[in-house]
């Protein structure tokens, strides 16, 4: 199978339905998960990144919604005896998740709807029990009562043209319980994960130039200057291993155009026929990059590395080519990504890599903070959804991506078997992330978002929201994705 043509990508192309529908149709069968009768199933974090696409259904009782649990904000209720009748209110392809205390009569109710031939319903697995215990927020309105049995009218969301969101249309688009969850930040500490600015991402995020993947990068290169030397592949892999032991999570972003190249490349080379021969559908490649064969894995980094183009974070792919305006050597980036891709395949489940849908259509870039100095264990952070009418938002949370920084470089200086820093260089390391990232998030700003409106968005402890114009990234817009 050498063919140059792309006719097995890892997202499907364009078809009828629209590649973002296409997409999330991926997506969602790639998270589900079955118990062992087979029951559909979703889990708590996914169904907390989920937008207002998803239809969420509760069939708890008044007092279960209104007690200690409280309820996910935007569910519609329904009564457990009303369920038979979805079938025939709702098409069968209607994105639904069934919610109940434990997830015992929300599996119930999933398997009785996929029987009747409903293709995207799941139950949530373990039930507001687990979304509680996992650290997302919940409402206790005893109003919700009043809303049983409605079901809220879902419009499908048009893809707009490209131009800038105004300061109302933002406004309106944090107020949307649909677009905001919430999430404790002890959680996102034990199990969260730092998503793209991209605005790409449909679901909720906590988000920061290139994810867990820009800022490792950061701290290495930083590492680098205070040491006042290159780190060796070695010690490049034994940081990211740990990195990924200690803190979990590490979330790294491709995209539709990216992946596709890339797959062009290795179906031109000979050495990966018998790898290949049997990958075609889109399951089948996300299965095969999860875990190539041993024998070929350093060809598929080969090819996956060796040119920036097959990478589709914009931040991550401008860093390799821009060494000087970014600081960072791009060896040292190569050596990370070699290095985590290796952990992954070698079995770890906490390296993401995901990739994203569609075309840029990012028309506004937010910075999201919450009503304090800084974050603290015990903050309610908001996972803001990037999508808005149509177009989409480079979503921005300086304040977690700081105090993060602040982990991450305390961790490094615990590492004294491979490198000694005094309490002084600790500091300079922090000085020197911090300056770094303020200056890489200018340069690809400058480039993903230039001519775009900015706004500072501040979460209040009184539950309102304040959006204050701050002016515009320069450039023109439109340029450089």
């Amino acid at each position: 199978m050498t063919s140059t043509t792309v006719d097995d990508p890892l997202i499907p192309p364009i078809g009828a339905m629209g590649q973002v529908e296409r997409f999330f149709r991926v997506t969602w069968v790639d998270s589900l998960e079955r118990s062992p009768s087979g029951v559909p199933l979703h889990t708590p974090e996914y169904v907390a990144r989920q937008g207002r696409s998803v239809r969420l259904i509760d069939i708890r009782t008044d007092e279960e919604l209104t007690g200690p649990l409280g309820f996910i904000p935007g569910v519609d209720v329904l009564d457990r005896a009303l369920i038979p009748t979805l079938p025939e209110r709702l098409h069968r392809d209607s994105p639904l998740i069934i919610i109940s205390r434990g997830s015992e009569r929300a599996m119930e109710a999933a398997r009785l709807l996929e029987q009747k031939g409903m293709r995207m319903v799941a139950a949530m697995r373990g039930g507001m029990i687990a979304w509680k215990d996992l650290g997302f927020a919940t409402l206790h309105d005893p109003t919700i009562v009043a809303r049983r049995n409605q079901l809220r009218e879902i419009q499908k969301t048009v893809e707009q043209e490209r131009k800038p969101l105004t300061r109302e249309e933002v406004e309106a688009h944090i107020g949307d319980v649909f677009s905001v969850r919430w999430l404790r930040f002890a959680a996102m500490l034990l199990h969260g994960r730092l998503s793209c600015v991209d605005g790409r991402d449909e679901t909720g995020v906590v988000g920061t130039p290139g994810g867990d993947g820009g800022e490792f990068m950061l701290a290495l290169a930083g590492l680098e200057t205070v040491l006042d030397r290159e780190l060796t592949a070695a010690e490049v892999e034994t940081l990211a291993r740990r990195r990924l032991d200690t803190f979990g999570r590490f979330y790294v972003h491709t995209d539709i155009g990216s992946a596709n190249m890339f797959i062009k490349s290795m179906r031109t080379d000979r050495r990966l026929d018998h790898a290949l021969k049997n990958v075609f559908e889109t399951m089948e490649w996300r299965r095969f990059l999860r875990g190539p064969p041993l024998e070929v894995r350093e060809l598929v980094l080969e090819h996956l590395l060796g040119k920036p183009e097959h990478l589709g974070c914009g931040h991550i792919r401008l860093a390799l080519q821009h060494e000087d305006l970014y600081g960072m050597r791009k060896g040292l980036i190569i050596t990370m990504l070699k290095a985590l891709f290796r952990t992954r395949w070698n079995g770890s489940t906490d390296f993401e890599y995901t990739p994203l849908p569609g075309g840029h259509l990012e028309s506004a870039v937010i910075n999201v903070r919450v009503d304090d100095d800084q974050v603290h264990p015990f903050t309610q952070l908001p996972l803001v959804s990037p999508n808005a009418f149509g177009r989409q938002m480079f979503v921005n949370h300086p304040q977690v991506s700081r105090y993060l920084r602040g982990q991450l470089v305390h961790f490094l200086a615990m590492q004294n078997d491979l490198f000694t820093l005094s309490r002084d260089a600790e500091a300079s390391l922090l000085h020197e992330v911090e300056s770094m990232a303020r200056r890489q998030a200018r340069a690809t700003l400058s480039r993903l978002a230039a001519g775009l409106p900015v706004y500072d968005v501040t979460f209040r402890r009184d539950g309102k929201v304040d959006v204050v114009s701050a002016g515009s990234i320069p450039g023109t817009l439109g340029g450089g994705h």
